[in-house]
């Protein structure tokens, strides 16, 4: 994966918007295959972005990674009514940021033990994918790892919006 971009809403004073250069990626294995489709097992997912490139030894990273693998309903590659084939991934994800001189952890967010991030790529020509766009479904809701929506613990953050440009890796 290349690039992920990290949208806001304009109105709210304490969201913010960046842009970051993401690389990484996922793996799967076919579990089935139907005239439906084919139901995916993605059996990792993790991206990283640097904020400060030129700084080896200070600033941020921030990591996107499958949270638990176990818990992740299939992803799906089908043919939709619309035509084209369309890939859907569901990704249970953790949020670490992590301060580059020290390694340790800032932050550590997770989506809710339910609820999942939906990657979705339209009109996909081939598989594995080769320059492919992926966009998050719907904003994804964070709290800290280890809290959960069901126990009352307010979100304290939220992914409104990523792009991925997804190619294999040779």
């Amino acid at each position: 994966m290349q690039h992920v971009r990290g949208e806001r809403a304009a109105e709210d004073q304490h969201s913010w918007h960046l842009t970051l250069d993401f690389r990484g990626g996922f793996d799967t294995t076919v579990r089935t295959s139907s005239t439906d489709g084919i139901a995916l097992e993605i059996q990792s997912f993790r991206v990283e972005a640097d904020t400060s490139p030129s700084t080896p030894s200070s600033g941020t990273l921030i990591a996107l990674a499958m949270s638990d693998t176990k818990t992740a309903p299939p992803s799906i590659l089908h043919a939709p009514s619309s035509g084209g084939l369309e890939l859907l991934l569901h990704l249970p994800l953790t949020v670490e940021v992590i301060d580059k001189a020290t390694g340790e952890p800032h932050a550590l967010l997770a989506t809710a033990p339910t609820k999942h991030a939906t990657l979705r790529a339209a009109d996909v020509q081939q598989f594995p994918p080769v320059n492919q766009l992926f966009t998050l479904q719907e904003p994804v809701q964070l709290y800290p790892a280890g809290d959960s929506a069901a126990a009352g613990t307010e979100p304290v953050g939220a992914l409104e919006g990523a792009e991925f440009i997804v190619n294999q890796s040779a």
